[in-house]
């Protein structure tokens, strides 16, 4: 039986699973409804600063992850 579902091997591949796990969580429900109030952040409401945070946050972990994908692949 095939598996589809490819876990990661190493200890950097854990840490950006878990990376994007917690960026994932920070876009759903129950933490929007905590960042969700009427106050305004550098002339925009929070909501949308948590937005662009959580955007900016996945670029970043994305080009940490293509840096040591980079990395082990020279290693081998």
């Amino acid at each position: 039986m095939k598996h589809y579902i490819v876990r990661p091997t190493t200890g950097r591949g854990w840490g950006l699973t878990l990376a994007f796990a917690v960026l994932i969580a920070a876009g759903i429900w129950p933490v929007i409804g905590w960042i969700n109030r009427a106050w305004v952040v550098l002339g925009l409401p929070l909501i949308a600063v948590w937005a662009y945070i959580i955007v900016f946050a996945c670029c970043a972990v994305m080009a940490v992850g293509n840096r040591l994908v980079e990395r082990s692949a020279d290693d081998e």
